[in-house]
C-alpha cells in the first residue's frame, strides 16, 4: 500500500484505515477519497472537462506558447521515467499516455476530472487528494510531475515540500508553472485566472529550500518548464 494517511501521517491498510482510526474511502469508478469531504473547485474547468485534454488544454497552449500540449507533457515525462510517479494535480492524466511506469498514481481534488482519468486510463491509481498533504507514503517516488498547477495554489510552498517528502533520494520532479513575469500573456493569464503571477526565481528558492536542485529550465512564452533532482 502506497498511501499515508493526511491527517497524521501513519500507514493505511488495505480497508483505507490508518494505524489510528482514520478511515477513507474508494468511491465511484475506483477513486481513493482523502478529502472526504467538499472541496471548492474551479467551475469553469468543472464545466469544460469533457473537451479538456482534447480542445481546452492544446488550443491553450498553442495559442500562448506556439507548442502544442503533447510537445509540453513529453518535455516532463521524459526527465521523470520510473517505476512510482506521482502526478500532482492530474486533471484527466493525459500525462500517463507518455509516462513509463508501473505505479501511476494521479492526485486532483476534483471527482470530475479523476473520473474521466479513470473511463480513459483504467490502469492510473485516481486520488482525491490535495496537493499541500499528499496522502502517501515518504520517499515512495521515482518522479513527481505537475503541470499547470503550482501557479494556482496560494502558497506553492507547502505542495512543494510535499513533492520532496514523497520523492525518493536522487528522485526527479518536473513541473509546469506560470513563471513569465516579462511576458505579457503571462500577465494576462494570471488576472484571467485571478492568481499571482511569481518570478521563476520564486519558484527556484523554494525548490532549493526543499533540497531540490534546478538541472534544467526552459521558457515557452508565459510558461516555464522546470526539472530538478532531489540532492538529499
Amino acid at each position: 500500500m502506497i498511501f499515508a494517511c493526511p491527517i497524521d501521517k501513519t500507514n493505511i491498510n488495505d480497508n483505507l484505515e490508518c494505524e489510528k482510526g482514520h478511515r477513507f474511502n474508494l468511491i465511484d469508478d475506483g477513486i481513493y477519497d482523502f478529502l472526504l469531504k467538499d472541496v471548492k473547485t474551479d467551475r469553469l474547468l468543472e464545466r469544460i472537462v469533457p473537451i479538456y485534454e482534447n480542445i481546452w488544454a492544446p488550443l491553450g497552449i498553442l495559442i500562448t506558447s506556439g507548442k502544442t500540449y503533447s510537445f509540453l507533457l513529453s518535455e516532463i515525462a521524459n526527465f521523470i521515467e520510473g517505476e512510482v510517479i506521482i502526478d500532482v494535480g492530474t486533471g484527466t492524466g493525459k500525462i500517463f499516455d507518455f509516462l513509463r511506469c508501473s505505479t501511476c498514481v494521479g492526485i486532483d481534488v476534483s471527482i470530475r476530472f479523476l473520473k474521466y482519468l479513470k473511463r480513459k486510463r483504467s490502469k492510473v491509481v485516481a486520488v482525491r487528494g490535495d496537493a499541500n498533504n499528499l496522502p502517501l507514503k515518504s520517499g515512495i517516488a521515482d518522479g513527481v510531475s505537475s503541470t499547470l498547477v503550482l501557479h494556482m495554489l496560494s502558497n506553492p510552498s507547502f505542495a512543494i515540500k510535499e513533492i520532496n517528502r514523497v520523492l525518493k533520494p536522487n528522485g526527479r520532479c518536473s513541473v509546469i508553472v506560470l513563471g513569465n513575469v516579462n511576458s505579457t500573456m503571462a500577465k494576462i493569464l494570471s488576472r484571467w485566472w485571478n492568481v499571482s503571477l511569481r518570478h521563476y526565481d520564486y519558484y527556484v528558492n523554494l525548490f532549493l529550500e526543499n533540497s531540490l536542485k534546478v538541472v534544467e529550465r526552459k521558457e515557452l512564452g508565459p510558461w516555464e518548464i522546470i526539472k530538478c533532482v532531489k540532492i538529499s
